[in-house]
């Protein structure tokens, strides 16, 4: 018996310490697996760090010292909330990085700056304070936000967007009813919104062109130039028109005599007036006006095997003008304008079509307000062949001839274009001194001031 004791002992002490051993080895273990996520969690750390982010958040009596590098906008709210016992959501459209310096600020007042720098969407309800993001992007966000819609008086709604910041002008939608335009963001950003165009949906002024087109032949061109370089030494139409230039362009005033001697040419019927209109428009808008006549054309068209079929067009011939003045202040206005003097003539034998001659020419000059602005050397030469006969004498031989007769008629003429521009005042109308003599050229009494009206 005590054989068989001795002999157990040593075998039970080696099955408990084998055990030990299995157990321990299954404790390393799980003391290693345990500290695995720890290793791996500080590792990570490490790697935010390596970023350049940075977070620090401490709440003192004075109030909450916040600084933050290149932060998670999640990670900053969220700890920010804990720390000083605020009721907190952030949306998950949140996803920027923030990077702000605060000193000594309330819970309340730092959350305020960090919205207004980052442009977000900001709401209390019932005590619970929700982010999101500014521009809406989904549900949550549309919910934090509101809509205005601004009405343009005086830009056109979509020339408003393209004035607008480019990051902006996506979320920007135009009513075209109404000329006016929409965003849904925050009341913030929607102030700042309304407070840009206002800046630029100003009155622009208004411009009003006086616009004379002369046609001179070769012979009163002439005089004419040699009575305007008297007048003004060279400074209105240029003297070089003596010498035969074929264009020439000044800008000057106009001298007194100037209509008196355009009515004795016209009279003489050495000048014709082409057109004399006055138009209006507004500051960087084009006008232009269009006198002379439209020809209609038709012309057989054929498709395939399909019966052809005949098509109206039309030719322009005639006087066009087309100018757009730009006024910047200071009495001081740009012209660019486009002339255009076209003719038709006869239709040609093989197609039908009569031939347009055009006298064109493009300038952008600047003058002062009231001053003439003058383009002259749109030079043609027309000649026209008029054939009359008598019927069947004339196609006699021999002595057919006597019985019709040909007559070639040649016309040099030169075209002067005299525009004035004027600004006008606020209301549309000339300066009073022009009014006035306006009123005494055409003889129209001044309007009757208004009369009091007694209780």
């Amino acid at each position: 018996m005590r054989t068989i004791r001795v002999a157990l002992v040593p075998a039970l002490t080696l099955a408990l310490l084998a055990f030990s051993s299995a157990v321990g080895g299954f404790a390393q273990e799980a003391e290693g697996a345990k500290d695995a996520p720890k290793e791996a969690k500080t590792g990570e750390t490490e790697e935010k760090k390596t970023d350049g982010s940075s977070l620090d958040i401490q709440v003192t009596d004075g109030g909450v010292r916040l600084f933050a590098v290149n932060a998670d906008a999640h990670a900053l709210f969220t700890q920010l909330a804990e720390k000083t016992n605020l009721q907190l959501i952030v949306d998950d459209s949140v996803k920027r990085k923030i990077t702000i310096n605060l000193v000594d600020k309330q819970p309340r007042e730092a959350i305020d700056y960090i919205v207004a720098a980052y442009g977000f969407s900001f709401a209390e309800v019932e005590g619970i304070l929700i982010v999101s993001e500014g521009i809406p992007k989904n549900p949550s966000s549309y919910l934090l936000s509101e809509i205005d819609s601004i009405t343009t008086k005086y830009v056109q709604a979509p020339q408003a967007k393209s004035l607008l910041p480019v990051f902006l002008q996506d979320h920007v939608k135009i009513n075209a009813g109404q000329n006016a335009v929409v965003l849904s963001a925050p009341r913030s950003v929607l102030n700042k919104f309304a407070e840009d165009i206002r800046k630029f949906d100003q009155p622009a002024a208004q411009i009003t062109l006086d616009v004379l087109v002369v046609e001179l032949t070769d012979t009163s061109l002439d005089t004419f130039a040699l009575d305007a370089g008297f007048v003004h030494a060279g400074h209105g139409l240029s003297a070089n028109t003596l010498l035969g230039t074929l264009l020439f362009r000044s800008v000057t005033n106009l001298p007194a005599d100037f209509y008196v001697n355009l009515d004795a040419l016209v009279s003489a019927g050495r000048a014709r007036v082409r057109a004399n209109p006055h138009i209006s428009t507004v500051s960087g808008q084009p006008a232009g006006i269009f006198i002379g006549q439209q020809r209609y054309l038709s012309t057989p068209v054929t498709m395939g095997d399909q019966d052809s079929y005949m098509t109206k067009n039309s030719i322009d011939a005639g006087v066009r003008l087309d100018m757009t003045p730009l006024t910047g202040g200071q009495g001081e206005i740009i012209l660019q304008i486009d002339e255009e003097i076209s003719t038709l003539g006869a239709p040609d034998p093989n197609t039908g079509l009569p031939d347009k001659s055009t006298r064109s020419a493009r300038t952008v000059v600047r003058a002062n307000d009231g001053e003439t602005i003058i383009i002259g050397g749109l030079q043609q030469e027309e000649t026209r062949s008029v054939r009359s006969r008598i019927p069947v004498l004339s196609s006699l031989p021999i002595v057919g001839g006597l019985f019709k007769s040909k007559r070639i008629d040649k016309t040099k003429t030169d075209l002067a274009v005299f525009v004035t521009p004027r600004i006008l005042t606020p209301t549309g109308h000339r300066p009073p001194e022009e009014e006035r003599a306006l009123m005494d050229r055409f003889d129209i009494a001044p309007p009757a001031p208004p009369q009091e009206t007694k209780p």
